[in-house]
């Protein structure tokens, strides 16, 4: 895949937090200038049972000024650093799961980068010692 995502730094709020920032980095191995965006999907977690998920909230912002962004362009063996933003509403299920994917696509949706899931827990507060 021309472009690769790694998580730099998860969330260090805790999981009773309604709002986590995961620090991202894309980086362009091709030797070509790339357009994409930054999908984050609501996925089915793996050896979750479906009754135990929920779909959480996310969105992709800039680094420097926090602010909602979509569309990039890298330049060759350049990267750059986005923050994905999962919030969880105020009523979401407790004990609950979420499975958010994150990937790079180009204008078609055709995928340019690895996948990387993020996983949530909504902790039960009574639960929290």
């Amino acid at each position: 895949q021309p472009l690769i995502i790694k998580i730099k730094e998860g969330s260090n709020q805790p999981n009773y937090k309604t709002e986590h920032l995961y620090l991202l980095e894309v980086k362009n191995t091709t030797r070509s200038k790339l357009d994409y965006t930054i999908k984050t999907t609501n996925i089915e977690c793996e050896e979750v049972q479906s009754n135990q998920q929920i779909e959480l909230n996310h969105s992709t912002l800039n680094k420097e000024s926090r602010r909602e962004i979509s569309q990039y362009t890298l330049s060759p063996n350049q990267s750059y650093e986005f923050y994905v933003k999962i919030t969880r509403p105020l009523n979401a299920r407790r004990n609950s799961w979420n499975c958010t994917e994150v990937i790079a696509v180009d204008n078609n949706g055709k995928p340019l980068s690895n996948p990387i899931v993020i996983t949530s827990l909504i902790p039960d507060p009574k639960d929290q010692h």
